[in-house]
C-alpha cells in the first residue's frame, strides 16, 4: 500500500511539473508572436510644411523590398492612385536591402516618387496616412499611422 501512495504521489508531481512547464512554453510563446507584430508609426502628429516627416518602424519582415509608403488621407494602397511619398525600409529610393526589420526614416525631398509626374515634396497642408508595406507590392504589414501636415505647426 505505500508503495501505491508513492507512485500516486510521483505521477501527480510529474503532472503538476508538466502543467507548469506546459505553462511556461504557452507563455514565451504567446509573448514571441505578439512582439512580432509589424507596426508603423509617426514621430509627432502634427508637422509643418516642409519639414521632415519621421517614421519608425518595427518587426517588418526583413524583405529586400519592404516599403514606408506615405499617402494622402483615405487612398488605400494599390488602389492605382501613386503613392505620395516611398522609401524602402533601407532608406533608399529606388533600392533595398535584406534583413531590415525596424528602424527610423526621415521623410523628405529624396522620398518623392519618381513614378509620379507631380513633385509632392514638400507635402501640401492635409491629412496623410503611412503604412508598411511588403515585397515592392502592396501588402499590408501595418498602418495607417496618420499625421497632419499644418502652417504653424512646431
Amino acid at each position: 500500500m505505500s508503495k501505491q501512495i508513492s507512485n500516486v504521489r510521483s505521477h501527480s508531481g510529474f503532472l503538476a511539473s508538466s502543467i507548469i512547464v506546459i505553462g511556461i512554453i504557452a507563455g514565451c510563446t504567446s509573448e514571441h508572436h505578439s512582439h512580432l507584430v509589424p507596426s508603423v508609426s509617426t514621430e509627432k502628429h502634427v508637422y509643418a510644411p516642409g519639414e521632415d516627416i519621421q517614421i519608425n518602424f518595427s518587426n517588418a519582415p526583413g524583405d529586400q523590398y519592404d516599403w514606408i509608403a506615405i499617402y494622402k488621407d483615405g487612398v488605400k494602397p494599390g488602389s492605382g492612385i501613386f503613392t505620395t511619398l516611398f522609401l524602402f525600409t533601407d532608406g533608399t529610393n529606388p533600392g533595398g536591402t535584406s534583413g531590415i526589420t525596424e528602424g527610423t526614416l526621415m521623410f523628405g525631398s529624396a522620398s518623392d516618387n519618381p513614378e509620379n509626374t507631380t513633385v509632392d515634396w514638400p507635402l501640401a497642408e492635409g491629412d496623410y496616412d503611412v503604412y508598411l508595406l511588403c515585397c515592392d507590392d502592396y501588402g499590408l504589414l501595418a498602418g495607417p499611422a496618420e499625421f497632419t501636415v499644418r502652417s504653424g505647426a512646431d
